[in-house]
This record gives C-alpha cells, structure tokens and sequence, in this order.
C-alpha cells in the first residue's frame, strides 16, 4: 500500500503528536534519571554525616570516660590527702609515733625544702593541668635490727601519711663499732625519700 500526499497530511498531526509524545517521554526519562542521581547523592551525604555523627558520639564518650578516671584518680589523691600544702607538722608527729611504737632504737631525718618534681621521678614532668606536682625530699638515717624493720617503718610511713613517700634510694650496712650500737642493732640504713603532694598552680 502506498501512501500518497493526502495520506501524510492526514498523519501529520497524529505524527507531530507522537514526536511530542516522545520528547515528554524522554524528557520525563531524563528527570528520573536525575532525580536517582540526586537522590543516590543525597543518601551518600546522609550517609557520610550518619557516620561522622557516630564518630563524634564515640569520641564524646570516650572523652567522657576519660574524664571520669581522671575526676576519680582526682578524688582518690584528695580523699589520701595529697593535695594541698604539706602537712610536715603531721609528718613529724607520724615518724615520732611509728619510731616509738617499733622500739627503733635511732632515727634521724631531715627535710630539704619543697620544689617542683623533676623529671627522674615524673617523666611527664611536674604539671597537672591547674596543679602542680612538688617534692619534699628526706635524708634518713636509722639503726636497725633487720632489713624487716626498715621495710615495716616504710610501709607503715606510706599508710599514715597525707603524702605520696617514694624511695629514692636505700643502702644497707651492718654496724661494725659495737660501742654505738643500741639496743642490738645490727644494721645502719642510709635512705632518700620522695615525700609527693599536689598543690595548686600559682
């Protein structure tokens, strides 16, 4: 069948109809088409800020914990006594007692004046935040009965004080003139002691 001119008049419309037909149909085909680029992107976004949400919640509480320990270890030193000015009339009166209550038969000592804690005893160094970190150190010179009884002053001292006592060093000797021994002493202890408290920054 053959189509004559008339033909294609009469099909005109019914053709430019379906061309326009077409275009809408491309033209809607292109919007989705960029409606799920868009919203592919946009979940990405979602996605990605989900994730950066999490992230910070995480880092929030592991701040928070953080923060916890360390108000409790902050807590722990105060309720021990460490922090504040020193408390050497206390620290005396302690010595005297633990030294009379073990029958030791000499024990002397002598404070050195406060300073900030150097670096051999605090590798972080004397700085904690709005404290900081300060040393009384001690010469002790004792006679002794056995390396026991050293041991025992020192962990009675440590129980008793308000003060963190670290031994910087310790040496043993047995007493060789018998004309100053006491009480039966067989042992002189030479030691250096750290008496550590926390005191608020200037």
């Amino acid at each position: 069948m053959k189509l004559d001119a008339k033909d294609f008049k009469r099909l005109q419309w019914a053709i430019a109809l379906l061309v326009f037909l077409a275009l809408i149909g491309g033209a809607s085909l292109w919007s989705v088409l960029l409606l799920q680029k868009s919203g592919e992107q946009d979940f990405k976004s979602a996605t990605g800020a989900q994730r950066e949400i999490r992230s910070k919640l995480a880092q929030a509480r592991d701040e928070e914990q953080e923060l916890r320990e360390k108000i409790g270890r902050f807590q722990a030193l105060s309720a021990r006594g460490y922090i504040g000015s020193e408390q050497r009339l206390d620290w005396v009166e302690t010595i005297a007692r633990i030294k009379a209550a073990r029958r030791m038969s000499k024990l002397d000592y002598e404070f050195a004046p406060q300073r900030p804690v150097d670096a051999s005893i605090l590798p972080g160094g004397a700085s904690a935040g709005g404290f900081e970190f300060v040393s009384s150190q001690m010469k002790l010179r004792a006679h002794l009965l056995h390396e026991g009884e050293l041991l025992g002053f020192l962990a009675e001292l440590r129980d008793s004080v308000r003060a963190l006592v670290q031994v910087r060093s310790c040496s043993l000797a047995p007493i060789d003139d018998r004309t100053i021994r006491g009480n039966n002493a067989q042992l002189k202890a030479d030691c250096t002691l750290e008496w550590i408290t926390l005191k608020e920054s200037k």
